[in-house]
């Protein structure tokens, strides 16, 4: 048999060696240029991720499982906290995060390819996933699929080895790859039961055969806590998953079709999360594609590797298949693990043509179809973050004024955030950031809020235009403007400085106080006459005269004489609770709360003279307030003023 020289040996190895840094190299800056242009974005999820993980470093506590959200598994969050930790409560650290789990996602990918294809093929599926558009963009977003697919990944590798070498220790560590996938998402479900399939047929082949056997039992002691968990709160864990599962064969047939035109150009779906609307294999990828859905079995180093890929990814599809939204980035998101194996499967057959007159050639032509794959990812990755859907979406409004308010805004002045309530995740992880200043949140189509030192809001132009117009009504207000004009997301916010005008929010009489809790001014004086049939629109001023315990509601009612509380008719009522965007519980003494409550006149009601009352009771339906002020009064509701109603 014919030997290499040891020193071409050497040098093979060091170019397989060169070739998986230069593999991660590019993996890392597809992964790590959108660091940058993203650095003020967020969007809802991730900034929840981020949210649990400060909550993790201020509480620490180990659970499977975090109820909020619509539930998810914990594992990405514990992955994130000492990202955030290290860069404190910014998009960065939860970025980085993201980008460094693709990378050794790729690096366990050519673990992988090193079991299926041997160490001459291992680097192409590395190389296809590092530029695989999917994946690109899927690292770019701090989301817990990243850890799905680094852990899916390791886990099919480790069986594979653990296969191959039957040592004691790679069981073991393919049971614990195996078991941690019940912590990444649970789209992994589909693909523990995979692994744990090929687990039993490994048994069913050598049933005196103990290596398997270990595995599956150090996965079942993996995923104990979670299954505990699950037994115990099966409506959490199962809340996500029942909300989008599709149980009629129409609506699954439908989602194969829909797949079906996602793969190569035109692409009809958005299985990228891509407002583009762009293919899953570009014309690069996709012929690699091809050729290895040909070359697969031929070139995996076991007849049933190739079949075995297969049916992974058929695992990897099943969750979107039987879900809503289809074709879903997130749940299907296993499939770019398989994508990239069998495109480098077609590398590595097109890499192994040998030309006599150059023996490079072969190489040469998979290493161009994958750097211009990795051209056309890197510009429709760049062409993604520059659509106007992009900045919403990942909520870059928010981010720019954040910075901005910490570098500029003074450290004792109160900063409002409208149309949001204090339980918006990005407020919640980024606020912090913004400590010592007091920072708080309502929606301006509820109610406004104004502080007597004055106070700095962002305010979301698309979704409402008029904030300056109506604050303008009660309050001095100046426009700071947009810190970065040239930014995109600079159109959809504005910044405003606004000082309450004494006269304008003192109201038209005494303030009534009920139960030495909350004061309420009527600010306009009621209409002189109404029609029937109309609205009756009355804009009232509340106060907390201190810390309170509940949310409360202020009621309207309209009557004649003899009163309802004297056996007359009450003729009309409403009803509505005190801003529930920034509910009582969280008033401060130094804020005066404005909003518009209306009353409806009923169309039949007999022209006339009528009674309009209000009083306060704790929300959704508790007791009334008794009247405390400006003096005891042996009911729980104060006149307003008389209207004078005429037929509609």
């Amino acid at each position: 048999m014919e030997t290499k020289p040891v020193g071409a040996v050497g040098l093979v190895r060091h170019r397989r060696a060169w070739a998986v840094i230069v593999v991660l190299l590019a993996a890392t800056l597809l992964r790590c240029w959108a660091l940058a242009p993203m650095e003020r974005m967020l969007s809802y999820d991730e900034a929840y991720n981020g949210a649990d993980a400060l909550s993790l470093l201020q509480a620490p506590r180990a659970t499977p499982f975090l109820p909020t959200n619509q539930g998810r598994e914990s594992g990405w969050v514990y992955l994130l906290t000492p990202f955030v930790a290290a860069f404190g409560p910014r998009p960065f650290g939860l970025r980085l995060a993201a980008a460094m789990t693709g990378i050794l996602t790729v690096a366990a990918c050519y673990a992988l390819g090193r079991e299926l294809f041997g160490r001459r093929g291992a680097v192409w599926p590395a190389a296809a996933l590092a530029v695989l558009y999917w994946h690109v963009h899927t690292s770019a977003l701090a989301l817990r699929v990243n850890l799905m697919l680094l852990v899916g990944t390791m886990a099919a590798a480790t069986l594979l080895r653990a296969e191959r070498t039957d040592r004691l220790s790679g069981w073991l560590a393919a049971g614990l790859c195996t078991g941690l996938l019940a912590y990444t998402y649970f789209s992994a479900y589909a693909w523990l039961a995979y692994m744990l399939l090929l687990l039993g047929w490994w048994l069913i082949r050598r049933p005196k055969h103990y290596g398997p056997l270990l595995c599956a039992a150090t996965t079942a002691a993996v995923c104990l806590p979670m299954a505990l968990y699950a037994l115990q709160h099966p409506e959490q864990v199962l809340q996500r998953a029942g909300s989008v599962w599709v149980r009629d064969l129409p609506g699954i047939a439908h989602n194969l079709v829909l797949w079906a035109s996602a793969w190569f150009p035109p692409g009809s779906g958005k299985p990228l999360s891509d407002p583009l609307g762009r293919p899953i294999l570009d014309p690069w990828s996709g012929a690699l594609f091809l050729l290895g859905l040909i070359a697969l079995r031929s070139k995996t180093a076991k007849r049933w590797h190739g079949p075995w890929v297969a049916g992974w990814a058929g695992a990897a599809l099943l969750p979107s298949l039987l879900s809503a939204e289809a074709p879903h980035s997130l749940r299907g998101v296993g499939l770019t693990v398989p994508i990239a194996v069998i495109a480098g499967a077609g590398a590595f057959a097109v890499a192994q043509q040998r030309c006599r007159a150059a023996p490079w050639l072969g190489s040469l032509i998979p290493l161009l179809l994958l750097t211009a794959s990795g051209s056309v990812s890197a510009v429709d990755l760049s062409r993604w973050l520059q659509r106007p859907e992009t900045v919403t979406v990942m909520e870059a409004h928010i981010g720019e004024a954040i910075d901005w308010l910490k570098t500029c805004a003074p450290r004792d002045t109160p900063v409002y955030f409208s149309p949001f309530s204090l339980d918006h995740p990005v407020l919640m992880f980024r606020t912090p950031d913004l400590a010592p200043r007091p920072v708080r949140a309502f929606d301006s189509h509820q109610c406004l809020v104004l502080s007597e030192r004055g106070a700095i809001y962002v305010s979301v132009k698309p979704f409402e235009p008029d904030f300056q117009a109506r604050l303008s009504r009660w309050a001095d207000v100046q426009l700071l403007g947009a810190p970065r004009a040239e930014s995109p997301a600079s159109t959809f916010y504005i910044l405003l400085r606004a000082t309450p005008r004494p006269e304008a929010v003192q109201g038209t009489g005494t303030p009534a106080t009920f139960g030495d809790a909350l004061q309420l001014d009527l600010l306009e004086p009621l209409p002189e006459a109404v029609r029937a049939g109309e609205e009756l629109h009355v804009w009232l001023a509340a106060k907390t005269l201190r810390p309170l315990d509940h949310p409360y509601s202020v009621f309207l009612h309209l009557y004649g004489n003899p009163t309802p509380y004297e056996g007359g008719t009450m003729w009309s009522q409403g009803d509505c609770q005190l801003c529930p965007s920034y509910p009582t519980v969280l008033w401060q003494p130094d804020e005066t709360v404005l909003q518009e409550f209306v009353l409806p006149i009923p169309p039949s009601l007999p022209p006339g003279r009528y009674t309009v009352a209000a009083g306060v009771y704790e929300a959704p339906a508790g007791p009334r307030l008794p009247v405390t002020a400006p003096a005891p009064q042996p009911w729980d509701y104060v006149t307003l003023g008389e209207i004078q109603v005429s037929s509609g």
